[in-house]
């Protein structure tokens, strides 16, 4: 894609966004809109925290399997 319709495009998704929160901000409904915004933020940052607790999870798993192995690999060795 040109650089010019990357611009293009950055610039009409811009103005989208713009007219969606004006007119979010000025209807009748902004609280209940607000409200559903931090709902679907703290799902949001809810499940990337689980996420990162998961993926620490298998990391330490892995590492203890790399250390099983590495232990193996030495008695191994230290009998030949």
């Amino acid at each position: 894609m040109k650089s010019e319709a990357k611009l293009l495009l950055g610039l009409g998704i811009g103005v989208a966004l713009g007219a969606a929160v004006g007119y979010i901000m000025g209807s009748d409904k902004k609280e209940e809109w607000l409200e559903q915004a931090n709902a679907f933020a703290d799902k949001v940052r809810a499940n990337v925290k689980s996420a990162i607790y998961r993926g620490k999870s298998e990391v330490n798993d892995l590492k203890e399997d790399i250390d099983d192995i590495a232990e193996i690999a030495k008695r191994e060795l230290a009998k030949k």
